[in-house]
């Protein structure tokens, strides 16, 4: 039998708390919603659903943010779910300047709101509830619109590096 000894933080800070999580694997997705200067997005590993009926999504956001600025103004938001495929995505919307990110990237409107094309799935929420939670908005919306490919492999953060999922 192999004991392994568990690194412990009472007080976590910053990295250690971040280290910690990203022993958690999660799904990964693009949000995004029209802006005033056109579409605007960026990348999230915080969305679940809350409910089925109705069904709600909850997504957190960094207070101050431009998507969850544009989101508030507009309404409505998408939940892009990424597929293995477009894991370049996942870092063209968490690091390219705003302005940059939708360069080359296929893209609809479904419901006044630009979705994705290629993604594992993708709903388009009304924004009902923008609560805040310390340094974070949470964006609470009904999905209106949804899309998914069930051929589609998903991605997912693992170790803060994107994984296929395997079948």
């Amino acid at each position: 039998m192999t004991v392994t000894t568990a690194t412990r933080t009472p007080l976590p800070g910053r990295e250690d708390f971040c280290t910690a999580m990203a022993q958690l694997a999660t799904g990964v997705a693009v949000i995004t919603t029209d802006g005033s200067d056109g579409p605007v997005g960026c990348t999230a590993s915080a969305v679940l659903s809350l409910s089925t009926e109705p069904p709600p999504l909850l997504l957190s956001l960094a207070i101050g943010g431009r998507t969850v600025r544009q989101a508030l103004d507009h309404g409505l938001f998408a939940v892009n779910i990424l597929s293995w495929q477009h894991r370049d995505l996942i870092d063209r919307f968490a690091q390219r300047p705003a302005a940059e990110r939708f360069e080359g990237v296929a893209h609809r409107d479904e419901e006044g709101c630009p979705v994705l094309q290629g993604t594992a799935a993708t709903m388009v929420c009304r924004l009902d509830q923008a609560p805040t939670a310390f340094d974070h908005t949470l964006l609470i919306g009904r999905a209106l619109w949804t899309a998914h490919d069930l051929a589609a492999q998903a991605a997912v953060l693992y170790q803060r590096h994107p994984h296929a999922v395997a079948r």
